[in-house]
């Protein structure tokens, strides 16, 4: 069988190996940042409840339910970042946006409620970065187009 130079196979369209957007691995990183973020807030949150019950103080609530949220959204964007490299589907995509924006959203909750005494800590940079980019055409059009979706 001879081979000649220069030449290369023709591949099918269908079978045709596309490039994964650049974007796709610096989202995926900063995900993960938040993951971590997100658990030692969680043990933060909970610890500090905890040594407060232990000193006789009054722990509202709602403290333990952001604690346990804050595990919820590390466990949720974890799987999320895992399915972003992994496979081509459209649904974790979406789902990281939402948390995204709900992240952004409970950030100027805090600001509005902490008034001009209190502040409410760094402001969400990371999210609105993850959900901007997660929302670029070039992101779209690689998860849209996937062949999961077909």
């Amino acid at each position: 069988m001879a081979y000649e130079t220069g030449s290369q196979p023709e591949v099918r369209p269908e079978l045709r190996q596309e490039r994964r957007p650049r974007a796709v691995m610096w989202v995926v990183v900063l995900i993960w940042v938040q993951v971590v973020a997100n658990v030692l807030l969680g043990l933060l949150v909970l610890g500090l409840a905890q040594e407060d019950e232990s000193h006789g103080r009054d722990v509202p609530g709602l403290v333990y339910f952001i604690g346990y949220v804050s595990f919820l959204a590390a466990a949720l964007l974890a799987v999320c970042a895992v399915l972003l490299v992994g496979r081509r589907l459209g649904w974790p995509r979406y789902t990281v946006i939402t948390i995204e924006w709900l992240l952004v959203a409970s950030w100027f909750v805090m600001l509005f409620a902490a008034g001009t005494g209190g502040g409410a800590g760094i402001p969400p940079i990371i999210p609105m970065v993850v959900a901007l980019q997660l929302a670029r055409k070039e992101m779209t059009d690689w998860y849209d187009d996937s062949p999961h979706r077909r």
